[in-house]
C-alpha cells in the first residue's frame, strides 16, 4: 500500500515534470498558426475592455495567455486583422521570444488543472497506485504536451471538460451546496474555454445520468445553484457587456438554405436587433455555425475533402496516441467488463463511459483539421488506461506487462521531444505525411530549423510555402518569395506538407484543375526534410 502523502508527492513530482518537459519546448518551436489570433483578441479584452475581434472561441485561454505579455510591456497595436494584430502585439514587448514565451506560460495552469482532476478522479476510484498510474500515463501523451505549451485554447477545454466531468460525478454523488457551488464554477471554466463544451457538457451529463439512474436524487434546486453560478461566472468573463449581435445572421441564413431557410427571416432580424446579455457569446456561436457550414479542407490518409469523414478522429487518434497507452486503454475496457458478474459500480465505469460518449459526439465533425479538437478525451483515456494498469498488476504475470507498456508510452513521448506536436506513434512511421497533417504535423513549429538549414548550406535565395502566420522579418532567412501555384521555379524551394497535401488540393478545387498546385516537384527528389514538417528541394535549372 503506497502511503498517501507519497503518492501526492508522486503526483506532484510528475506533474512538475510535465511542466518542466513543456516550458524545454519554448525555445525549439516556432510560433504556431493560431498563437498570434489568440493573442490579439485577449489583448483587445485587457486593453479596451472589448471582445470582437475574433468571439468564435470564448475569452478564458486568451486572457490567461495575454496577461504575461501584458506585464511584460506589449500593447495593443490597433489593426483589424487579428494576426497582424497578434504579431504587432508580440513584437511591442521588449523582446519577441520573451514576449511569446510568456504567452505560452499562461496555458500551463491549464495542464496543471487537468493534471489535478485526472489525480483526484484516479485516486477515488484506484487507490493511491492508481493515480500515480494515471498522472504518470497523462502527462506523458504527447499531443497534451503540445497543445499546454502553446498559446490557444485546446488545453484549456482539455482540463474544462474534464473538470466539469468530475464535479458532475462528485455531485450526482453528493448534491450539496457546496459541490453545486464547485460544479457551476467547473462548467463556467469549461464553457469559456470553448464552444465546443457545448456540446462536450451534455453529453458527459447525460452519460454519467444513465449511469447512475438507479437511485439517483433529483436535486433541481441544486442544479440551479449551479447553473446560476455559471451563468454568472461566465457573464462576468464577458465583463458584464450588454448589447446586440454584430453578426449578420438573417443574411446568412438566407444563403446557407437548408434548415435555416424554414425560419422565418423576421425571427433572426429580431435576434439581431435585441439587447442581449454578452451578445457575444451568439457572435461567436454563429461564426462557428458558419465555419461548420462552409467546410474546412481536411487531408486524411492520401484524401482530401471540405467535410471531413466520420473516421477522422478514430485514426488521428489511433496514430497521434502511444501504442503503449492504447493498449492499456483497451485493458481499462476488458477489466471493467470483467466485473460485470459484480454489482455494476457506475463510478468505476464513469471515465470509461466518458471517452466514449466524448468520441461519438466527436465523429460528426466536419472540422477535421487536427487531433486537438479530441483533446477532451485524454484525461478519460489516462484513467481508463490506469484502470488496465491497476488490473494488470493484480495478476502476477501482468505486473511485467503493465510497467512494460507505462514505459513504451513514456519513452515512445520522450523520443519526441521536443517536437511533441509532430509525434506519431510506430504506426505513422517516418513518413506520418501519409496520414495527417495540418495541426498534427505542420502548424509551423519547424520555421527556426527551416532558417538554421538554409544557413547552414549557404542558401541565397529561396522559394517557399508554409503554413506559417508569424513575422517573417523575425527570422533568420534568406532572401525568398512565396511559391506560386501552378508555376515551377528552379533553384531552391522548400515546401511544408500542409501546404502540399491540403492547400495544393484546395487550390486545384477552386481554380477547376485536377492536377494539385504543387504536383509538378513530384517529378523531383527532395534534398532533406526539414524537422518535421517541411521538404526542401533543389532544382537544377532547365529541369522546369
Amino acid at each position: 500500500m503506497l502511503p498517501a502523502k507519497l503518492a501526492l508527492i508522486l503526483a506532484l513530482l510528475l506533474t512538475a515534470i510535465g511542466v518542466g518537459r513543456i516550458a524545454a519546448t519554448y525555445r525549439a518551436i516556432s510560433q504556431t498558426s493560431d498563437e498570434s489570433s489568440n493573442l490579439a483578441c485577449g489583448f483587445q479584452w485587457l486593453e479596451q475592455g472589448r471582445y470582437d475581434l475574433g468571439p468564435f472561441h470564448p475569452p478564458l485561454a486568451r486572457i490567461a495567455m495575454s496577461l504575461g505579455p501584458y506585464l511584460y510591456g506589449a500593447r495593443s497595436q490597433g489593426l483589424t486583422d487579428r494576426w497582424k494584430e497578434g504579431n504587432a502585439v508580440l513584437s511591442s514587448g521588449a523582446r519577441y521570444a520573451k514576449t511569446l514565451t510568456l504567452a505560452r506560460l499562461g496555458i500551463l495552469p491549464f495542464f496543471v488543472l487537468a493534471s489535478l482532476c485526472v489525480w483526484l478522479w484516479s485516486r477515488r476510484l484506484l487507490g493511491e497506485w492508481g493515480g500515480v498510474a494515471a498522472v504518470f500515463l497523462f502527462t506523458n501523451i504527447p499531443p497534451v504536451l503540445a497543445h499546454a505549451g502553446v498559446a490557444t485554447s485546446d488545453m484549456a477545454i482539455c482540463a474544462g471538460a474534464c473538470a466539469a466531468a468530475y464535479a458532475f460525478v462528485r455531485w450526482v454523488d453528493e448534491p450539496d451546496l457546496r459541490g453545486s457551488l464547485l460544479l457551476g464554477v467547473a462548467f463556467a471554466v469549461a464553457f469559456l474555454s470553448k464552444f465546443s463544451s457545448v456540446v462536450l457538457l451534455p453529453a458527459s451529463a447525460i452519460t454519467i445520468l444513465l449511469l447512475r439512474w438507479a437511485g439517483f436524487r433529483s436535486a433541481h434546486r441544486r442544479i440551479c445553484i449551479a447553473l446560476l453560478v455559471a451563468a454568472l461566472l461566465t457573464w462576468s468573463a464577458y465583463r458584464f457587456s450588454f448589447g446586440r449581435m454584430t453578426e449578420h445572421v438573417a443574411a446568412d441564413a438566407a444563403g446557407q438554405g437548408g434548415i435555416w431557410s424554414a425560419i422565418p427571416p423576421s425571427w433572426f432580424h429580431t435576434l439581431e436587433r435585441a439587447p442581449l446579455p454578452a451578445p457575444e457569446i451568439l457572435d461567436g456561436f454563429w461564426q462557428v455555425h458558419n465555419h461548420v457550414d462552409g467546410g474546412h479542407a481536411a487531408y486524411l490518409l492520401g484524401e482530401n475533402s471540405m467535410r471531413g469523414w466520420w473516421y477522422f478522429f478514430p485514426v488521428a487518434l489511433a496514430v497521434k496516441t502511444p501504442l503503449g497507452l492504447l493498449i492499456l486503454t483497451a485493458i481499462g475496457f476488458f477489466a471493467l467488463a470483467r466485473e460485470k458478474l459484480r454489482p455494476f459500480d457506475w463510478r468505476a465505469w464513469a471515465p470509461a463511459a466518458l471517452l466514449l460518449a466524448a468520441l461519438l459526439v466527436c465523429l460528426p465533425s466536419t472540422l477535421n483539421i487536427g487531433v486537438r479538437y479530441a483533446l477532451p478525451l485524454y484525461p478519460m483515456i489516462a484513467i481508463t488506461a490506469a484502470t488496465g494498469a491497476m488490473y494488470l498488476f493484480r495478476r502476477r504475470l501482468g505486473v511485467l506487462l503493465a510497467i512494460g507498456l507505462m514505459l513504451w508510452a513514456a519513452v515512445s513521448s520522450l523520443t519526441a521531444h521536443p517536437d511533441y506536436l509532430a509525434y506519431f506513434n510506430e504506426i505513422g512511421g517516418s513518413r506520418p505525411e501519409r496520414f495527417l497533417v495540418d495541426s498534427d504535423l505542420d502548424w509551423g513549429q519547424d520555421m527556426k530549423q527551416l532558417a538554421a538549414a538554409l544557413k547552414q548550406r549557404h542558401v541565397d535565395h529561396l522559394h517557399m510555402a508554409a503554413l506559417y502566420s508569424g513575422d517573417y522579418a523575425l527570422l533568420d532567412l534568406p532572401p525568398w518569395d512565396d511559391l506560386k501555384p501552378y508555376q515551377p521555379v528552379t533553384g531552391w524551394v522548400a515546401v511544408s506538407f500542409t501546404m502540399l497535401k491540403t492547400y495544393s488540393w484546395l487550390v486545384a478545387q477552386q481554380s477547376g484543375r485536377s492536377e494539385p498546385a504543387f504536383a509538378w516537384l513530384d517529378r523531383y527528389q527532395p534534398v532533406a526534410r526539414v524537422g518535421k514538417s517541411f521538404v526542401l528541394y533543389r532544382i537544377p535549372e532547365g529541369r522546369r
